[in-house]
C-alpha cells in the first residue's frame, strides 16, 4: 500500500511539472512572438506560422513526456502488483508451511495427551480396581469361613434343617460378592472412565480452540483436522477399555455361574452324603435290634439250659 501510494505521489508530481512546464513555454512563446513581431523582420501570418510550428514540435514533446509518464505509471504499477502477488504466494507459503508445523506439534500434543498414563491408566479407576480386589478377598474369606462350618453338620451332629440354613447363607455370599458387588464395581469403574472420556473431549475442544486463536485457520480447517484424527484416538481407546470392561462382565458372569453351580453340587453332595448315612444308620438300627433280640433269647435259651441240668 506505501509503494502503491508513492507511485501515485510521483504520478502526480511529474503531471504537475508537465503542466508547469507546458505553462513556462507558453509564457516564452508568448514573449518571442511579440519581439518578433516588434522587428517587422517577418510578416505577421509567417510570425504565426513559425510559432505555430514550433508549438506543434512541443506540444509533441510534451504529448511524448505524458505518454511516458503514463507508461511509467503503468510499469510501476504492473511491478508494484508483481510484487504483491508474489509476496502473496511467499507469504502464503509460509503460512502454510507454519499452519503444517502447527498442525504436527498439536497432533503430536495431543498424542502425548492421549499415550499419557493418566488416560490410559486413571487413578481413580486404579483405586477403584485395587478397592474391588481388597474387598473380594475379604469377602472370599468370609465365604471360605463360612465353607469350614459345614464340618460342624457333619452325622451324626447334623440337622436338615441348618443344612438348609447353611446353603441359603452360601448363596447369599455368593450373590452378595457375584451380582451385587461386582455390578456395583463395574458401575463405579466405567462412571470413572466417562470422566476420561469427557477430560479426552475437552482437550479435543481445547486443540480446536487453540487453533482458531491463532487467527490462521477457520472453523473448517479446524474441524476437518480434529474431526477424523483427534476424535479416532479417543475413539480405539475407548474400544479398547469397552473390551476389557466387557471381558470382566463376563468373567464375573461365568465365575458366578461356576459359584453357584458348586455351591450347589456342594449342597447335594452334602445331602447325598446324609442319606447315604441314614440308610445306613437306618440299617444299623435294624440290625443292632436283630442283635440284640438274637442276644436275649440266646441268654434266656442259657438260663433254661442251666435250670434243667441236676444238682
Amino acid at each position: 500500500m506505501l509503494r502503491k501510494q508513492w507511485v501515485k505521489e510521483l504520478d502526480e508530481t511529474l503531471h504537475s511539472l508537465e503542466f508547469s512546464r507546458a505553462d513556462k513555454l507558453k509564457d516564452v512563446l508568448k514573449k518571442y512572438v511579440e519581439i518578433i513581431e516588434k522587428t517587422s523582420y517577418l510578416m505577421q501570418p509567417d510570425v504565426y506560422r513559425l510559432i505555430n510550428k514550433e508549438a506543434m514540435i512541443i506540444n509533441q514533446a510534451l504529448l511524448g513526456n505524458r505518454r511516458a509518464i503514463a507508461q511509467l505509471f503503468l510499469n510501476l504499477m504492473e511491478a508494484t502488483l508483481q510484487q504483491e502477488v508474489s509476496n502473496h504466494h511467499r507469504w502464503q507459503d509460509l503460512v502454510d508451511t507454519w499452519k503444517a508445523l502447527k498442525k504436527e506439534v498439536l497432533v503430536q500434543s495431543f498424542s502425548e495427551f492421549m499415550a499419557s498414563e493418566r488416560i490410559q491408566s486413571p487413578p481413580a479407576v486404579k483405586k477403584e480396581l485395587e478397592a474391588m480386589l481388597k474387598t473380594q478377598k475379604a469377602m472370599q474369606w468370609k465365604r471360605l469361613e463360612h465353607l469350614y462350618m459345614f464340618c460342624e453338620l457333619l452325622p451324626p451332629a447334623y440337622s436338615q434343617d441348618r443344612l438348609t440354613e447353611w446353603y441359603s447363607s452360601l448363596v447369599a455370599l455368593n450373590k452378595q460378592l457375584g451380582d451385587t458387588y461386582h455390578v456395583d464395581c463395574m458401575m463405579r469403574i466405567r462412571q470413572q472412565y466417562e470422566k476420561t472420556w469427557q477430560e479426552c473431549l475437552a482437550q479435543v475442544q481445547k486443540c480446536k480452540n487453540q487453533l482458531l486463536d491463532w487467527k490462521a485457520f477457520t472453523e473448517e480447517e479446524a474441524g476437518n483436522l480434529v474431526s477424523p484424527s483427534f476424535f479416532q484416538m479417543v475413539g480405539v481407546l475407548q474400544s479398547k477399555v469397552e473390551e476389557e470392561l466387557e471381558f470382566m462382565d463376563n468373567s464375573f458372569e461365568v465365575l458366578a455361574k461356576q459359584t453357584e453351580r458348586q455351591s450347589l453340587d456342594l449342597f447335594r453332595y452334602f445331602q447325598d452324603a446324609v442319606q447315604l448315612w441314614e440308610a445306613h444308620w437306618s440299617v444299623l438300627s435294624v440290625q443292632e435290634l436283630e442283635l440284640e433280640k438274637r442276644m436275649e433269647q440266646h441268654r434266656q435259651k442259657q438260663s433254661q439250659e442251666n435250670q434243667v441240668q441236676p444238682l
